[in-house]
């Protein structure tokens, strides 16, 4: 899964929209979105006329986001000047909650630009010169590099040698 992808499940599990007959499921709308285009709004948020077209403008409002070099904490709360935000204290939403919620669904920090966390589509971005591989990237990412037979080693032996010490 990729950031996008990562990003429009977590909001839309905040929003319930896998809940059953929640307003963001009825108006196809996982994101809640007020209003997109020429949707109809609905109780106050777009209304698409299928789930699709609701994923569609979720990840399109995402990648907008994310071409504004926000951060998870601004995508929320807004960054004045640049966006309002998605979730703003001003309408009586919990911008931070929802930001660590969904920092804490993809394994980033709220203050990573996310426009840092991928380049071109969801590849990760390059590495500086003489700056190590990632090895744990987060499941929504692609994979770094596998670990070789002696990295694998050298952490059982570490493994057996830690309980080794805690059982003496």
């Amino acid at each position: 899964m990729n950031l996008i992808d990562g990003i429009a499940q977590a909001i839309a599990t905040m929003e319930g929209f896998f809940k059953p007959n929640s307003l963001a499921s009825r108006n196809n709308n996982p994101g809640n979105l007020r209003s997109w285009g020429s949707a109809p709004v609905v109780a106050g948020y777009a209304a698409f006329q299928s789930v699709e077209q609701g994923w569609a403008a979720l990840k399109a409002q995402i990648q907008r986001n994310i071409d504004r070099g926000l951060t998870l904490r601004e995508f929320f709360a807004g960054k004045p000047g640049v966006y309002p935000g998605y979730a703003p204290a001003a309408d009586k939403n919990n911008p931070e909650a929802y930001a660590r919620f969904v920092a804490g669904k993809l394994g980033v920090d709220v203050d990573t630009p996310l426009s840092r966390l991928f380049t071109n589509q969801g590849a990760p971005p390059p590495k500086a010169p003489g700056q190590a591989a990632r090895s744990a990237w987060p499941d929504f990412l692609p994979s770094g590099p596998e670990p070789s037979t002696l990295d694998t080693a050298l952490v059982a032996i570490l493994a057996v040698a830690l309980l080794w010490l805690l059982l003496e």
